[in-house]
């Protein structure tokens, strides 16, 4: 039951994610439908041009074409950064201008207008909300029909449209459900990934530490005290035995050279591979489009740092999917004197102040154990601006 009851509650804002081709796919449906509706009664006026006289053809063709230009008009992406308030009054001017033409001259195709309707609130609404649309919608036609046509005429008409604008509507939404969810099921994917990596980087860059040490703890303190030794031999030996020592003493210098360079090389500029990482955690994401810009100069060898850099931003792009209803996310990372910097904006619609839920208190929490700060801005219709700082100290190379 309460499975159930979350189903129809659920917004399709967290559904739907519609990629470009399905969504011109379904555009493409739905003019066709449109011109097939309109059809009949178009070639009934073009073989009888004498109707055009009567304005009531006049205003049926004018909605028809109002209907239409609306609908190629109605945004269709959740993301989109036009109000939810637009995709409502596009929905409520075809339902007008359908219901208008069964006023004025009903063809019996009318019908058909309002299937479309149906189907877009799949993309738009609640599962509930559009329920009781769809009902309103059937009524107010159902009464249109029976003030000017017979009884029979009306049943069949509604069971038939009635019927289609149900089914119409649990297709699309459940489209959307299964758009949202293989959306969700390729962020985590990437968020699993993404973690799977630093996990696995930190721990070759503890063996990699554990080696680096050993090698210049033991070959390096060796070929040092016998380069010493070397020293102190050349001052004592005389003629040849002086050649041979100095020769010696030179390749000794080389291997220490050597092993401090491979000592260098294991410990790395980006150790843990965090840039990889963010890189993976973005790179499953659909929408916003995310533009992500690491500097080189960004290293951490900190591996609790590194994973609290991860989870904020991969906050950050929780967020801006979920609540931001942006087109794009730009995300930056950069080294300051003091430490690295996170800094994200979106193009989404904003918000009058910031209400801090779970995902963001959870990264204020995180950041403040590394001695970090947050820093969010917001205003309507201008986005989110979000400013994370970590401390150099304890970790950052």
């Amino acid at each position: 039951m309460t499975f159930g009851t979350n189903f129809m509650k659920r917004s399709t804002i967290e559904w739907g994610k519609m990629s470009p081709e399905a969504r011109g796919l379904l555009r493409l449906a739905g003019f066709l439908t449109w011109s097939l509706a309109g059809l009949p009664l178009i070639i009934r006026i073009v073989q009888v041009p004498e109707l055009l006289r009567q304005p009531r053809y006049w205003l049926w063709l004018a909605c028809f074409f109002i209907f239409g230009v609306t609908f190629g008009l109605t945004p269709w992406n959740e993301g989109s950064p036009r109000p939810r308030r637009l995709q409502l009054a596009s929905l409520a001017v075809q339902v007008i201008t359908a219901l208008v033409m069964i006023v004025l001259v009903c063809s019996g195709h009318e019908g058909a207008l309002l299937v479309l309707v149906a189907a877009q609130l799949g993309w738009f609404m609640s599962l509930r909300r559009a329920l009781v649309w769809v009902a309103a919608q059937a009524v107010l036609m159902g009464t249109i029909l029976a003030v000017g046509w017979p009884l029979r005429t009306t049943l069949s008409l509604m069971a038939t449209y009635v019927g289609f604008q149900v089914l119409a509507l649990f297709s699309c939404f459940l489209a959307a459900s299964e758009a949202g969810a293989r959306s969700e099921l390729a962020r985590a994917n990437s968020e699993l990934r993404a973690t799977g990596e630093l996990l696995a980087n930190t721990s070759r860059l503890a063996e990699r530490e554990r080696i680096s040490r050993e090698l210049h703890d033991t070959l390096g303190h060796h070929l040092t005290a016998l380069s010493l030794n070397l020293e102190a031999a050349s001052h004592l030996a005389r003629d040849n035995t002086l050649v041979q020592i100095e020769r010696a003493q030179s390749v000794t210098k080389l291997l220490l050279s050597d092993v401090r360079g491979v000592v260098s090389v294991l410990r790395g500029e980006d150790p843990i591979g965090l840039a990889q990482a963010l890189r993976t955690l973005v790179a499953g994401v659909p929408a916003p489009q995310i533009h992500l810009l690491i500097a080189e100069d960004v290293a951490i060898d900190d591996p609790m740092r590194a994973h609290t850099v991860l989870r904020c931003v991969q906050e950050i792009v929780t967020n801006g999917i979920r609540h931001a209803a942006a087109g794009n996310l730009w995300i930056e990372l950069a080294r300051t004197d003091s430490g690295i910097v996170i800094r994200a904006r979106d193009d989404g619609r904003g918000a009058k102040e910031v209400r801090h839920g779970h995902g963001l208190t959870g990264m204020r929490e995180r950041l403040e154990q590394v001695g970090g700060t947050l820093e969010i801005e917001t205003q309507p219709a201008k986005g989110f601006r979000i400013d994370a700082w970590i401390p150099q100290s304890g970790g950052v190379a």
